[in-house]
């Protein structure tokens, strides 16, 4: 895996005319998507996306009533089933082309956390675990998902007239580093989420704050990824939840962005911090747990404005090669750690063995307690979080 940015949005009359044409689609699709995904009806064999595409143009072309211009696209309602089924065709074909491996390692990851999702659920009282919406839609239908952004490519294609190599170019630029993104913050669902089911938890609480101020454990059968009462000055856990043999936890996975925030007062000036609310973000994380008495005292994990930081009893962060490997990266990673401490060494966690940090990353300072990392190649290797999620056993 490496690191990718969101991609940029698409450009020209025919993506603008993507987002209206898509959400019409999508309404009508959302079922059978479901059905598909449930089966596995869904999955799009290798094939060639320029003959899907051709048998998009003929069809235009043949209809005498879809009216395609370089500035507007009209699809009669009578036609607009089978135009979109085969826009749907050849833009799943062209994304997962340019994506190739990305492409296979997105239903990997899909199959693994939906897998480790569903075994949590049947063993506690949830009945829902949810993710950023757009991920959620990778589990439920990944290729359509993994190609969102080759919708756009394929009606500019039509409208434009853009050759298939441009149609390849502006693919790369735009599907790949989108997928990247979006797979990122599945792997680290899976590795996070992966870590709390290995600690056998059989009940989880939400957690609800009235004023911001005041914090309880609610009973629930959902829990949202990211999410708190928004706060510019708290923090508080996404959730509580207790295992099997009594333990019990807070727990937060925290946007690495916001955690960044954690150690700095809010300002007067434009504040860059969510509030501590990220429920829907497709943003790197971080995994924080915290070891607490009862369900009855909800800890405070911080207040920025007392600069008051609870250290956690484990912290988990995924890194690329590069962000290990690029000295500012690797330093901003070392403010954070040192800011929001753990009392166990850092869980860094990596696909494989590549990337180091750099020399002198984590020198000790007088007067500075020293930080601990430990790094773990992980992988889809479950036995990995197994590992991890045994150094909490101890109290």
């Amino acid at each position: 895996m490496s690191e990718g940015n969101m991609a940029e949005k698409s450009q020209g009359v025919g993506s603008r005319t993507a987002d209206t044409a898509e959400k019409s689609q999508s309404a009508g699709n959302r079922t059978a998507k479901r059905q598909e995904a449930g089966t596995g009806m869904g999955e799009h064999t290798a094939r060639d996306w320029q003959a899907d595409f051709i048998r998009l143009k003929h069809f235009t072309e043949a209809c005498g009533d879809i009216r395609v211009t370089g500035q507007s696209l009209s699809v009669p309602e009578g036609r607009k089933a089978e135009f979109y089924r085969l826009t749907e065709q050849a833009r799943k074909a062209l994304g997962m082309q340019v994506l190739g491996e990305y492409g296979r390692m997105g239903k990997q990851l899909v199959r693994k956390f939906s897998s480790m999702r569903q075994q949590m659920l049947a063993g506690t009282n949830l009945k829902e675990f949810c993710l950023a919406d757009a991920v959620e839609n990778l589990l439920e239908d990944p290729e359509a998902a993994m190609a969102k952004q080759a919708f756009g490519i394929v009606l500019d294609g039509l409208q434009q007239g853009l050759s298939p190599k441009d149609m390849e170019e502006s693919a790369r630029r735009q599907v790949v580093p989108y997928c990247k993104d979006l797979l990122r913050n599945l792997y680290e669902a899976w590795l996070y989420y992966g870590i709390v089911a290995a600690m056998k938890p059989v009940r989880f609480y939400g957690v609800c704050s009235p004023d911001t101020v005041s914090m309880e454990a609610v009973d629930t059968d959902r829990i949202a990824a990211g999410f708190q009462t928004a706060s510019p000055e708290r923090r508080m856990p996404e959730a509580v939840f207790v295992t099997e043999d009594g333990r019990v936890f807070a727990m937060k996975s925290e946007a690495a962005e916001e955690l960044d925030c954690y150690g700095e007062r809010p300002g007067r000036c434009r504040d860059l911090s969510a509030g501590g609310n990220t429920v829907d973000q497709i943003a790197h994380r971080v995994l924080l747990l915290y070891r607490i008495d009862s369900a009855e005292h909800v800890p405070l994990l911080a207040n920025r404005e007392k600069l008051h930081i609870l250290p956690s009893d484990l912290m988990c962060e995924f890194l690329l090669p590069e962000e290990m490997e690029r000295p500012l990266s690797a330093a901003g990673f070392e403010k954070r750690i040192r800011t929001v401490r753990s009392r166990r060494p850092v869980q860094v966690l990596t696909w494989d063995e590549n990337g180091t940090f750099p020399e002198g990353f984590l020198k000790d300072s007088p007067g500075v307690p020293p930080v601990f990392v430990e790094r773990r190649i992980v992988g889809t290797d479950e036995g990995k979080l197994m590992e991890i999620a045994g150094l909490l056993r101890e109290w």
